[in-house]
């Protein structure tokens, strides 16, 4: 009887422990995780501000065509090229 309450003992110690870094290994996570959601949140308003400083294709389309008269590029090329840039 005696030795059976060692074991259980010993086998609740055990489990205490592996809580304990169950615990610690989530604390660790949660704070990586707040980390990344930082930087993305950093990225998504670099990015807003990135697109917003772009001025409207059919501006560009319009200095284009008055510096390049003879210039085949149309609407569809300069959103095109604008999406590479924002990308």
């Amino acid at each position: 009887m005696e030795q059976i309450r060692t074991e259980l003992r010993a086998q609740l110690t055990d489990r205490d422990k592996q809580i304990e870094e169950l615990r610690s290994q989530l604390e660790t996570e949660r704070a990586d995780r707040e980390e990344v959601e930082t930087e993305l949140c950093d990225l998504k308003q670099k990015s807003a501000a990135a697109s917003k400083d772009l001025p409207e294709v059919a501006d560009i389309l319009n200095q284009l065509k008055a510096k390049r008269k003879k210039s085949k590029t149309d609407l569809a090329d300069l959103e095109a090229i604008l999406e590479i840039l924002e990308s």
